[in-house]
């Protein structure tokens, strides 16, 4: 089964991921896991429908994932010399030697069937190549779910997708997270996200907009894309809290996520990843934020809006 953690932009998502990370039955793929959704990635080459364009994006990937293998020797080398003494963190998915060189192993036996006219089902064969990415996660040997962070953009956001990733990250469960308007606000202003329209998916039309409503923009259609999503799944398939209810009401919320995760486990006390009394220092930090208060002044409707559909996905039927 896939797990699939799907943000809101700054709503907490990381905390969640955290907690998840100490227990056994859960393997992650470790960051945002970009290969799929950006451009050029998976998904574009799949969609692809001109031979020729899709050979050049998968030549692309190739380039890329060269150069990826050269980062991760470099990391690798570094580990082991100038920052030995330092404490060793396991890499994003994408700081693994391992997974550039077999990502080039699929990307090649990929280009070689298209070559030859191969009649080969695309879905089945990335599927086969997710199956290896566990292997990266040595901390979760005897794992049930594969957990991924932000695979796909919703549709809301970038359609071109929308037909694909359903079936390539099948069977899935998802889990959406909310927060705080102002404390995501906060976190964004903080992070300079305000400013950043560097990603024409996420940020195509909002590059000439005051920093506040192209939040509201982006916020405001990750809400509707969520609601939307929601009202096709089951209480089996989706779970749906709040950032501060999982630090603030943690026991009740966690239980009720490790039923829906099939965890029976307990938590391993020796990961260190999620530290609560950290994450609740989070809680109304956007209170005292003056220049994300500032970017709001005159703009009430930006938390009114925000604050009315983040409780229509806290009254929904899949909310704990």
């Amino acid at each position: 089964m896939n797990i699939i953690n799907i943000g809101g932009w700054y709503v907490g998502n990381t905390a969640i991921l955290d907690w998840m990370d100490g227990f056994e039955e859960l393997a992650f793929v470790k960051g945002d896991f970009n290969v799929t959704r950006l451009e050029g990635g998976i998904m574009d080459m799949m969609a692809e429908k001109d031979i020729n364009r899709k050979l050049q994006l998968i030549n692309n990937q190739k380039k890329e994932s060269i150069k990826g293998l050269a980062r991760a020797f470099k990391s690798l080398v570094g580990r082991y010399t100038k920052h030995i003494m330092k404490p060793r963190m396991s890499p994003s998915y994408n700081g693994h030697f391992r997974f550039h060189s077999d990502y080039l192993k699929y990307l090649s036996r990929y280009e070689n069937m298209l070559k030859a006219g191969e009649k080969f089902d695309e879905i089945n064969f990335w599927q086969n190549w997710l199956s290896t990415l566990p292997k990266l996660d040595s901390g979760h040997k005897n794992y049930k779910h594969i957990v991924y962070q932000n695979p796909f953009f919703y549709d809301e956001t970038y359609a071109g997708h929308k037909d694909i990733w359903p079936q390539i990250f099948s069977p899935y469960k998802m889990i959406f997270v909310h927060r705080d308007p102002l404390d995501q606000f906060s976190d964004i202003v903080n992070s300079g996200g305000h400013l950043n329209v560097s990603w024409p998916r996420f940020h195509g039309g909002t590059e000439n907009m005051h920093p506040a409503d192209r939040y509201f923009s982006i916020a405001k259609k990750l809400y509707t894309a969520r609601l939307r999503m929601a009202e096709n799944l089951t209480k089996d398939d989706l779970v749906i809290f709040s950032f501060e209810d999982f630090l603030q009401n943690h026991e009740r919320v966690t239980t009720e996520l490790k039923s829906f995760l099939d965890i029976s486990s307990e938590r391993n006390q020796n990961n260190k990843r999620f530290v609560r009394e950290k994450s609740l220092k989070n809680i109304g930090k956007g209170q005292h934020n003056q220049e994300a208060l500032k970017l709001l002044e005159n703009k009430k409707y930006v938390l009114d809006e925000l604050n009315e559909l983040r409780n229509k996905l806290s009254e929904h039927r899949c909310a704990i």
